[in-house]
């Protein structure tokens, strides 16, 4: 009887250690396209793996920023989607292919295990702060996705870094500006951070610094400094900086070299509207969207149509020509 047990127990052992040994080669297999990533160290973006979450996604295809966030799909060896607390719907998931067919799409336990074994080969994108604090807690590079203006600080709202000095992404709907961006109103006032143009300082004719970040104009894309005119441009802005009353900035996100991408107000007035008129820049929301403002990019494309002949070269012509 005791013979019969043990070869009993052998045998569910046997079956458990082979079950375990199944489990394992068949995770192995599904994570072999992720662990095989070649990853290059002179790349500025170190090639890390893109694990965004489907409410982030879906929020910056809403939002008109389908070419920001492609910028920083088409530079990652692999792009994960995932929803952590639930299965991510069949229509998200159609949404979603329309722009970005060549995602994958993870559940929880294979997001738990990555996170584990991977973590410094990924980079996160997150809406869902329950999520962020796990991130934080496995040491794991994140940014957090801010799909409300009420769920940002004021301070937070200008350095686009959380408490943790996790970057932020602000992926705000179209109709949280669509009543306050063309002219200056109350409603407004909450979303402006008023500045001290004493810390600002002009890199460029669509780039500036103030204190310790650097703000990238929306909308337009002014001559470089290298090329013709790009001086003239630079002493343009900084010209209407000093004699401005009071300067004001509306934020958007990030852009793919790690500035924040910006409305600038000159006394209460975008900044962009002067430069269309004074032919100081070329328009581009027409190629990478209008990032939220609904209102100031039609008045940005409309002001564009009158400027004729610039007195420049097309900067990106320029810039692709001189690399």
């Amino acid at each position: 009887m005791r013979t019969s047990n043990k070869k009993n127990e052998k045998i569910i052992k046997s079956l458990i250690f082979s079950a375990f040994i199944i489990l394992s080669f068949t995770f192995v297999l599904k994570t072999s396209d992720f662990k095989s990533s070649k990853h290059n160290k002179n790349s500025k973006y170190n090639n890390k793996d893109l694990f965004i979450d489907s409410k982030s996604v879906i929020s910056m295809i809403n939002n008109n920023k389908t070419s920001i966030i492609y910028d920083y799909i088409k530079n990652r060896d692999e792009v994960y989607v995932y929803n952590y607390f639930l299965k991510i719907k069949n229509e998200d998931k159609k949404y979603i292919n329309t722009y970005f067919p060549s995602v994958k799409y993870i559940g929880s336990f294979r997001f738990f295990i990555y996170t584990l074994l991977f973590k410094n080969s990924i980079m996160f994108y997150t809406s869902d702060d329950k999520l962020a604090d796990k991130l934080k807690f496995f040491n794991a590079h994140y940014c957090r996705v801010i799909l409300s203006i009420n769920d940002i600080k004021s301070e937070e709202y200008l350095t686009l870094r959380d408490i943790n000095n996790a970057k932020i992404f602000l992926s705000l709907t179209n109709k949280d500006f669509y009543k306050i961006d063309s002219n200056y109103n109350k409603e407004l006032s909450k979303y402006l951070v008023s500045l001290n143009k004493d810390f600002i300082n002009v890199i460029d004719g669509d780039t500036i610094k103030y204190k310790d970040n650097y703000y990238r104009f929306i909308g337009l894309d002014a001559p470089e400094l290298k090329q013709d005119y790009g001086s003239n441009v630079k002493n343009y802005v900084e010209e209407k900086i000093k004699n401005a009353s009071s300067i004001n900035m509306l934020i958007s996100s990030y852009d793919i070299f790690g500035r924040i991408l910006c409305h600038l107000f000159i006394d209460d007035i975008p900044l962009a509207y002067f430069m269309m008129k004074d032919k100081q820049a070329k328009e581009t929301i027409m190629k990478y969207g209008d990032n939220g403002f609904i209102n100031i990019a039609s008045n940005i494309v409309y002001l564009s149509k009158f400027q004729g002949r610039r007195p420049f070269t097309d900067p990106a012509k320029f810039r692709s020509e001189n690399r």
